[in-house]
């Protein structure tokens, strides 16, 4: 039978249903892990954005109080006339009272701005200072010093006159950042100062952001801020506003600000997994963790229910494609499609199992009738020879003779007229072929001669019966001469060719050949039928042929030294009969009953 070669432009129902299943399961999943995705930007959007937004409030009330504090001074200095009369020189009494009157309000402006660590007002003619503080950083000595430490500084601007008073610009004064503005009206300035490092490490509190605040000074130097904390190379913006980076292994989220030249960053630590805390994310989480799971499970029920039912046919199918009708598909299968799918697959093995041995019997019945009417022919055609010679006998009154005649003539007879086999061992044959040349002889001037040379190996090797016999008949019958006595040589040689063990038998004479037309005949033409020439040569061949096939072949030829030669040449394998079937009807019967 010819392999199987599968289509590669088809694909196996297996690979489809993994196709479909990935089709489906793939997509899911790459959704459900999108969503994950999407929702834990989403949450590091929304805490980012707090964040943000606490930042950017604590900023723009930092700078509300910045603009009313520095509006202050500026109304100040244009508008109250007891500030704008200290910038002269006037008697002691009246300047105490005009830095009374302008103190008094310096309180309720502390008050109000909260972010404010201090007021200081200096007059220069009058040589006159005063301050005002509101909370200041650690104890009272160390208020007192930061007290002193700011009256010292703007004392000592005012009198070198370097004095900044357009805008608001940051300054370091007794070890603390401070963030200064100073209005001035001649020879009177009023300054107000801020403290950084209280303002965002305690202050900052009140808005929600207890993590890490860094501010940056124009120069990007570090003002407020622990130096260990110093990551703002480390931080990746994903926007302007907003960024994150990685610490020891812990993620923190940053936000920015802006406050005059100040550049504030607000670092928090925060969770990845704790941004998925929402129900839809746990939901989904959930959800992609059993699709992960189902996956083994789905492909195991599957190779179950589907894949191995289909292997199981698809070898049971291979087995029977070779040869082996007895193959059926074992297995228990889970479902009613492929039950019935077995079920009828059985029953059409079982019926064509049925059929080719019906259709094998009724052929080798053929085969054997045609057979057994081959001999027929061949029987009438000997019979009537000897019968002829018994006449010729008789007629010279040779008793001896005609009783030796009598004797080879029932051995010939027995065996020709034999129905226990259609086939003989080449051993056999032969002898059969000494005794028919034998019988030939007797009444005959000269006997015929006989030969044999056989390879051992072919002497058991089955043969249809009368096969040589006839060969040899044709050689008796048409080789005799008169200028010399007839000689008959049967040969067996085992040949071995590519394509296996092959038999090369050949009867030969001495007698005066073929003619050209015989020989065209015998070699170019088919043996002609019943009722032509060569009927005898047309039975043999036909005979090998039903019984090796069509790998039989066979040579007429004249020998070098004269005489015909007719060789037939034989596969060693079993006979056709043995092959693929039973040996008898009975046996296929016997066997076809067992099957039912």
């Amino acid at each position: 039978m010819k392999d199987f070669k599968p289509n590669p432009r088809l694909h196996s129902l297996k690979r489809q249903l993994l196709i479909i299943f990935a089709g489906v399961a793939i997509p899911a999943l790459l959704a459900a892990l999108f969503l994950l995705y999407s929702a834990s930007e989403e949450g590091y959007s929304r805490l980012a954005q707090a964040m943000q937004s606490n930042l950017e409030l604590f900023t723009l009330t930092l700078s509300e109080q910045m603009e009313s504090a520095e509006s202050y001074m500026l109304n100040l200095s244009l508008n109250d006339p007891a500030f704008r009369r200290l910038a002269d020189r006037s008697n002691q009494t009246q300047a105490y009272l005009d830095l009374y009157q302008v103190k008094q309000a310096l309180p309720a402006v502390l008050l109000y701005n909260d972010a404010l660590a201090g007021m200081i007002l200096c007059s220069l003619p009058n040589n006159l200072y005063v301050g005002e503080y509101g909370a200041l950083y650690g104890s009272a000595e160390q208020q007192l010093c930061q007290k002193l430490a700011l009256e010292s500084h703007f004392m000592q601007l005012t009198l070198l006159q370097t004095l900044n008073t357009t805008d608001w610009y940051q300054e370091t004064i007794g070890g603390r950042v401070y963030l200064l503005r100073s209005v001035a009206y001649h020879n009177v300035h009023i300054s107000t100062a801020i403290d950084l490092c209280q303002v965002f490490e305690d202050t900052i509190q009140n808005y929600g952001m207890d993590g890490t605040i860094l501010v940056y000074g124009s120069q990007e130097e570090l003002l407020v801020g622990d130096p260990a904390c110093n990551w703002r190379d480390q931080i990746r913006w994903s926007n302007p506003r907003s960024g994150r980076l990685q610490v020891q292994g812990t993620s923190m989220m940053a936000a920015r600000a802006w406050l005059q030249e100040l550049e504030i960053i607000s670092l928090q630590p925060y969770d990845p997994k704790g941004l998925l805390a929402g129900k839809l994310e746990v939901f989904t989480i959930l959800a992609t963790v059993l699709v992960l799971l189902s996956i083994p499970f789905l492909l195991f029920y599957m190779n179950g229910v589907v894949f191995r039912p289909m292997n199981i046919l698809v070898d049971t199918m291979k087995r029977i494609g070779e040869g082996d009708l007895k193959a059926r598909p074992s297995g228990t299968y889970r479902n009613a499609e492929f039950v019935q799918v077995n079920e009828t697959f059985n029953q059409m093995i079982d019926q064509i199992t049925r059929l080719k041995i019906d259709s094998y019997e009724r052929q080798l019945e053929a085969e054997r009738s045609e057979m057994a009417a081959l001999k027929f022919q061949i029987r009438p055609h000997f019979i009537l020879n000897c019968l002829k010679n018994v006449y010729a006998l008789a007629e010279t009154g040779s008793v001896e003779d005609i009783q030796e005649l009598v004797l080879l003539l029932g051995r010939y007879l027995r065996y020709i007229l034999s129905y226990k086999q259609d086939t003989i061992s080449l051993q056999e044959e032969v002898e059969q072929c000494r005794n028919y040349a034998q019988l030939s002889s007797i009444g005959q001037p000269e006997p015929v001669g006989f030969f044999q040379d056989i390879d051992p190996a072919l002497l058991e090797m089955r043969l249809p019966s009368v096969s040589l016999l006839t060969l040899m008949e044709n050689c008796i019958k048409h080789g005799r001469t008169a200028d010399r006595a007839l000689k008959i040589e049967i040969t067996g040689r085992l040949l071995h060719t590519e394509t296996g063990p092959v038999a090369d038998l050949c009867v030969a004479d001495n007698g005066a050949g073929f003619s050209a037309e015989n020989l065209r005949q015998l070699n170019q033409e088919p043996a002609q039928g019943p009722g032509g020439h060569h009927v005898g040569l047309y039975n043999v061949i036909r005979r090998l042929r039903l019984q090796y096939g069509d790998q039989v072949a066979f040579a007429a030829t004249n020998g070098r030294e004269g005489g015909a030669r007719f060789e037939v040449f034989l596969p060693m394998k079993r006979e056709k009969s043995e092959i693929g079937a039973p040996a008898s009807p009975d046996e296929a019967a016997g066997n076809r009953e067992e099957r039912e």
